[in-house]
């Protein structure tokens, strides 16, 4: 790269330290990332909440539970 060209690139972004995002869009993201959540919970919990019913019964464990 020749020393023209060095001298002419400018960044284009802002360092690290200095990026800032309004408070609104942070609310943004977390109400989309907590709906996410939601969604994928929703979805799993008929997998979670499913009961299996034991084939044994009572009389064959031996004996009455009360």
């Amino acid at each position: 790269m020749s020393k023209d060209n060095k001298i002419s690139l400018k960044a284009s972004h802002k360092a690290a330290g200095t990026l800032k995002t309004s408070p609104i869009s942070l609310l943004l993201r977390f109400i989309k990332f907590m709906a996410w959540v939601i969604v994928i919970g929703l979805l799993l919990s008929p997998l979670a909440c499913t009961v299996e019913q034991s084939k044994i019964t009572n009389e064959q464990q031996g004996g009455d539970y009360e």
